[in-house]
């Protein structure tokens, strides 16, 4: 489960590997396009799963509109362009960059937790689970850091640590959207502890976090491999 909170997103299509790549990292050409027509025309591009064309238009308005007060949208949208199209390594370059120069935006937030689970699709839960940590440390008092702590849990979770899993979930602020979810996963991460076989309950509540991760839990790798797409 993640927040975006950006205007326009969209379902992914095609992972990157399938499309052409040289146009992902050509020098942006000049242009009679305002920047208004180039957002519109990425975020077409977005929807249609065309994402190192998405990638060479959102440089291209970097490039030829530094300025912009839309720039932290764009350079995050940057990063789910590769998220979407399966390049986790160059997602996860790209949500850092975006923290590090946006740090105090809805966007330079959102970034750290993208982070995370570009981590996690790497399958670096370790070092997922010390960002989200940080997380909730550097945001204490805000809903981010509320957020963070959930998706520690959520992973946590997924890799069958219950008692710590359950732990995270019983921290999350009473004030928080996440606070009602968070208690009865916590129950349900304790109950996790005491069962011999695999629980279809929480098989089905990594299928609400992600689709295919309920099947991946229970091992059904085929199923898990349709899901995602």
């Amino acid at each position: 489960m993640l927040w975006t909170e950006v205007p326009g997103l969209c379902q992914f299509k095609a992972p990157i590997g399938q499309q052409s790549a040289p146009s992902a990292i050509a020098p942006p050409e000049p242009t009679g396009f305002s920047s208004e027509q180039l957002l519109i025309f990425a975020e077409r591009l977005m929807r249609e799963g065309e994402y190192f064309r998405v990638i060479t238009e959102y440089r291209r308005f970097l490039f030829y509109y530094p300025d912009d007060p839309r720039c932290p949208m764009v350079h995050f949208s940057i990063g789910l362009a590769f998220y979407r199209g399966e390049n986790y390594t160059e997602a996860l370059q790209t949500f850092r960059e975006v923290s590090q120069r946006y740090p105090d935006t809805a966007y330079g937030k959102q970034a750290w937790l993208w982070q995370g689970e570009s981590l996690v699709r790497q399958g670096q839960y370790a070092t997922a689970d010390q960002l989200y940590a940080e997380m909730t440390e550097r945001f204490s008092h805000d809903e981010i850091g509320q957020k963070a702590r959930y998706q520690r849990a959520r992973t946590l979770l997924y890799r069958r640590q219950w008692r710590e899993a359950a732990t995270q979930f019983e921290q999350i602020a009473p004030g928080s959207a996440l606070y009602q979810s968070a208690q009865w996963l916590a129950r349900e991460a304790l109950a996790g502890e005491r069962l011999p076989m695999k629980s279809p309950v929480l098989a089905g509540t990594f299928s609400g976090f992600l689709p295919g991760s309920g099947q991946l839990y229970n091992g059904r790798l085929g199923d898990a491999l349709l899901a995602f797409f």
